[in-house]
């Protein structure tokens, strides 16, 4: 029977180590002890990804990456904690009697003898390296400290609440959730706020359960668990949340939102709050927008191509017209359209923007906003402003067809209207409209540009690294680029980036600019889709792989996103 190659000897084949680079790291392995794979990542000689790989193809047994492992607590529990963290493995999936199990030692017969005597299961083995499951199983059985202590509760006070409209609040409700006897709470309120400036962290989730409850802080696109409080503050806490939005806390058993503002280290942010009923209480998922500060906001600062940049802003400097920034929630469009206004002001320009909430203020530009309880709703407002003589108009998100009549009249005029569509894909948009019973003719001649864009993460420039794109890879990015042999990039994992290979996200933009052909299309999707094509306008992929052959992301991130 042949024996299996050595790891050593198989890195050398294919090129990824010199000889002389294997020799150092034998002899260093030699004076710690260690595996050789272990000995290799510590002197950044070999990747995890390429580790994985390595030791399934010496083992000739599938490998796994376990960076976006997530397992349901059911899967979890099919092994006990205590023996996942003695042999250092870890259950993957369940299929019918078998459980395919995650193991730096697959050829471990006695191991897998053990792990299915205590499952009852039969064992299929994948490989992963000893790296990557001590990792994984610290974050997944990590036992947290006490609530106060990790919100750090009596230090949150570097922090001031500007509350929203009152509304209907009773003051003698928040006097009552200010007393002295509910202390706690408006101090775990500021602290899981303060937490999530800290962390950079884009939403809040309050997650109620049957005997408990979760808050959890999205970080990067990925929910993080902050914090399990205890169950008797629950009620309290969202009350407490919901007064700070101006919501009526007696309206328990239906959704509701509100917003707030935040000040912290001498910045301010505006903090959505949106509320649900569910089984076992009220959700509630509070939103952080970009710090208040909008005129911060600059285009070159937001991660458009130079090229992309450029026929932007063009297309800004139109007279009049129809800008639509498109995109899934949180994916950055209000930051564009604020970036977009700061570019186009001028004290010879008029410019007005109108929103459902005005949460962000602009000097030198007019801003408004509905208010229902006078009968003055959005889709008057947008129509009253059709009469007011403006260059630019700003008109927030186009939710329903009256919105987008008005919105498309100023635009026929003389007006640049910019605005806010939610919607995964682009030339969609498009369809969508439409299926507002919009007339395609009254579309058409408005539309000068949709511009689409994703949020996708960044790769963490402390413990980044290169490599030799496969073929057909490099040549599509060499056809876009024009560089020869162009690199890709990843991040190992550091303290930095927590591990993770990324840290924050950036943008990536899909440009269209309607032609002849695409406006005499039929509003058919796969029509329109076909006819975008043949514009041969960037889309989201190619935007992503220029931005991964300059080490702003990695391949796999643009494939996950796009």
């Amino acid at each position: 029977m042949k024996n299996k190659q050595k790891i050593g000897e198989l890195l050398v084949d294919l090129n990824i180590l010199t000889q002389e680079d294997l020799d150092r790291a034998l002899q260093e392995q030699k004076n710690t002890g260690e595996r050789l794979g272990a000995t290799l990542l510590k002197m950044e000689l070999l990747s995890e990804e390429d580790l994985d790989y390595l030791l399934g193809r010496q083992l000739n047994i599938p490998s796994i990456n376990l960076e976006n492992y997530n397992p349901s607590p059911d899967l979890l529990a099919t092994i006990p904690e205590k023996v996942i963290k003695k042999y250092q493995v870890l259950p993957i999936s369940i299929d019918g009697k078998s459980l395919t199990v995650a193991t730096a030692s697959p050829r471990n017969l006695v191991l897998m003898d053990d792990l299915s005597y205590i499952t009852g299961l039969k064992i299929a083995p994948v490989v992963t390296s000893i790296t990557s499951l001590e990792r994984k199983i610290e974050e997944l059985f990590q036992k947290p400290v006490s609530w106060e202590e990790s919100l750090k509760v009596n230090e949150a006070e570097d922090l001031e609440i500007i509350k929203g409209d009152r509304g209907i609040v009773e003051e003698d409700l928040e006097d009552a959730l200010e007393s002295a006897e509910e202390a706690p709470v408006i101090k775990l309120v500021n602290a899981v706020i303060l937490a999530a400036i800290e962390q950079e962290a884009t939403h809040i989730h309050i997650e109620p359960r049957e005997d408990s409850y979760e808050i959890y802080l999205r970080i990067d696109g990925k929910l993080k668990l902050l914090v399990n409080p205890p169950a008797n503050l629950e009620h309290n806490v969202v009350n407490r949340l919901k007064i700070l939005s101006s919501i009526d806390i007696l309206k328990r058993f239906l959704p509701a939102e509100g917003f707030f503002r935040a000040k912290s280290k001498g910045r301010y942010y505006d903090i959505d709050a949106a509320t649900i009923p569910s089984l076992h209480g009220e959700r509630m998922v509070l939103t952080f927008q970009q710090p208040f500060s909008k005129e911060e906001l600059q285009l070159e600062k937001l991660g458009f191509t130079p090229e992309t940049l450029d026929s932007f802003k063009k297309l800004l400097s139109s007279p009049r017209g129809f800008i639509l920034i498109t995109g899934p929630s949180d994916s950055g469009k209000s930051s564009t359209i604020y970036a977009a206004l700061n570019h186009l002001k001028s004290p010879e320009k008029s410019i007005f923007t109108f929103e459902r909430t005005v949460k962000n203020k602009l000097s030198g530009i007019n801003q408004g906003q509905p208010n229902e309880k006078f009968g003055y709703s959005y889709e008057k407002g947008l129509h009253s402003l059709l009469r007011q003589d403006m260059d630019i108009l700003m008109a927030g998100e186009m939710m329903v067809r009256e919105a987008v009549v008005s919105a498309l009249h100023a635009s026929l005029s003389k007006t640049l209207v910019l605005s806010r569509f939610l919607c995964n894909d682009t030339v969609g948009a498009i369809s969508l409209i439409m299926d507002m019973d919009v007339p395609p003719f009254m579309l058409f001649s408005s539309l000068t540009a949709i511009l689409g864009q994703r949020l996708i993460r960044r790769l963490c420039q402390e413990c980044i690294e290169d490599y030799d794109p496969p073929a057909e890879l490099a040549k599509e990015i060499e056809a876009l680029t024009g560089t020869q042999r162009p690199r890709l990039f990843r991040s190992r994992g550091c303290p930095a980036c927590g591990l993770t290979g990324y840290n924050h996200r950036i943008a990536l933009f899909e440009l269209l600019v309607p032609s002849k052909e695409l406006r005499e299309a039929k509003a058919q999707p796969n029509e329109l889709k076909e006819v975008a094509e043949k514009q041969q306008y960037r889309t989201f992929r190619q935007d992503g792989l220029i931005k991964a052959a300059e080490g702003l992301t990695s391949y796999e991130e643009v494939v996950r996103v796009v």
